[in-house]
């Protein structure tokens, strides 16, 4: 299923959305550039987030404190880099169906935190269920799939414009749409966590079963939950309107 709307007219620009769309889209042209004359040190073994650079520092010639900056730049850097281009499509699809609502309903400032603060706890995600990999990690996903969980906790009432291929087009509650996208994702981690359980228990170098970051998209997607739950009692307080005053002389 594919999303390519939702019913919600934000009450304010999602001019933040759209520059990260467009952000994501320069970052991309600059990558494949990159790439054309970088070789091995093209932009995503730079600026990946390889595990074991973070379980193991030493192993890829880091040492710490001095060297902290090779740990923390690719964890904001990964962030706007993307395999191709479908995976960069289906990114930014994402971020424009469900990133105006949240945006909407959180402020800039929030948004642009709960963004970034989902983006890297996504990141990490994947470092702890995958703490010997040496394939570097990029793209929005993490960060988009805590965009979701948010629009989950803020948005519950919504509905999604859904295409199913090849012809079918019909709206889908938000829940529900959200819901069987996460039973997507889980039922990916599983089969994925199957593959590298050997790796996991040995220390051995990982081999990629699979180029999908599954649970970099479960952590991001829990901790946009997370984070929209403790925030959510706030926000509808702030939202509460204050009585209209009555007119000067009025009675009472």
């Amino acid at each position: 299923m594919l999303p390519l709307r939702d019913v919600h007219r934000p009450t304010n620009s999602p001019w933040l959305t759209r520059l990260l769309i467009v952000a994501n889209l320069f970052a991309f042209v600059w990558q494949w550039a990159d790439g054309t004359v970088g070789g091995a040190e093209s932009a995503v073994a730079r600026l990946g987030v390889m595990p074991l650079c973070y379980t193991s520092p030493g192993s890829c010639g880091i040492a710490l404190p001095q060297d902290a900056a090779l740990l923390w730049q690719p964890l904001l850097a990964s962030l706007f880099l993307h395999g191709d281009l479908l995976h960069l499509a289906f990114n930014l699809l994402f971020l424009y169906v469900f990133g105006a609502g949240v945006e909407d309903r959180l402020g800039k400032t929030r948004f642009f935190c709960l963004y970034f603060g989902c983006g890297i706890m996504a990141s990490l995600s994947h470092v702890l269920t995958h703490p010997f990999s040496q394939t570097p990690v990029i793209g929005a996903s993490g960060a988009i799939a805590g965009v979701l969980g948010a629009y989950l906790i803020l948005l519950p009432r919504s509905w999604i414009l859904t295409y199913l291929p090849p012809i079918f087009l019909f709206p889908v509650p938000a829940p529900l749409f959200l819901v069987l996208w996460f039973w997507g994702q889980l039922s990916g981690a599983l089969n994925a966590m199957i593959g590298h359980v050997p790796a996991l228990l040995t220390g051995a170098p990982e081999a990629p079963v699979t180029q999908i970051a599954w649970t970099a998209h479960l952590g991001g997607f829990l901790t946009g939950v997370g984070i929209a739950w403790v925030i959510k009692p706030w926000w509808k307080k702030s939202k509460v309107r204050s009585p209209k005053p009555k007119a000067h002389g009025a009675p009472s």
